[in-house]
């Protein structure tokens, strides 16, 4: 996407006061511009990169935590420290960024904790949730995977699966408390189901 290449170079450089909106994201040039590009994605596959702690990265994370609602969008200060202190990896289709996968570690030898996996609805059904998911997993090749996802959310159950399936592993329920909140990404009361993909 030639012209948003030239949107993301920009962003590359810009610190996080010039990238922080500081008005509605319907009236934010760079989100409209994004939004512009989703709108023409190649038909192109998806790269999957670890994500910096710059205001860029922090920036392209926020832009689609609006997109991808329910997530709750961050300031780019906090994402720059999500990123800093978890593992953040950033899927873009021809620098157009397009999804992200947020995972965290617990103290050896607890699992990779999968919290967030979120690709906008314009690139959705191109694979690029397991492309994500495989890639976080790939960091962690000695870890079994836990993620928690809302009874209701089927498109992550299925997600879930597939990915199992992918590595010829097991995926199966797990007890609400057996692994802390604070490393799946949730609150108790919210509907949440955890799972645990088992690796051979």
């Amino acid at each position: 996407m030639p012209e948003f290449d030239s949107v993301s170079q920009e962003m590359d450089k810009a610190s996080f006061e010039e990238l922080e909106p500081k008005i509605w994201a319907r009236h934010d040039v760079i989100y409209q511009n994004w939004c512009a590009a989703l709108l023409s994605l190649a038909d192109a596959p998806a790269t999957v990169r670890e994500a910096l702690p710059t205001a860029a990265d922090a920036r392209r994370m926020r832009d689609i935590q609006l997109a991808c609602v329910p997530i709750t969008p961050m300031p780019l200060r906090d994402n720059a420290a999500t990123i800093s202190g978890h593992r953040v990896l950033i899927a873009e289709i021809e620098r157009v960024h397009v999804g992200f996968v947020l995972a965290s570690l617990g103290p050896e030898p607890s699992p990779l904790f999968v919290q967030v996996v979120a690709v906008v609805s314009e690139a959705q059904r191109r694979g690029i949730g397991q492309q994500l998911l495989s890639a976080a997993a790939a960091l962690e090749p000695q870890r079994n995977i836990v993620l928690a996802t809302q009874e209701t959310n089927l498109a992550a159950h299925a997600l879930n699966k597939r990915f199992a399936d992918s590595m010829a592993a097991s995926i199966h329920k797990v007890n609400l408390g057996v692994y802390p909140n604070k490393y799946l990404g949730i609150r108790r009361g919210q509907g949440y189901r955890v799972w645990e993909i088992e690796r051979g």
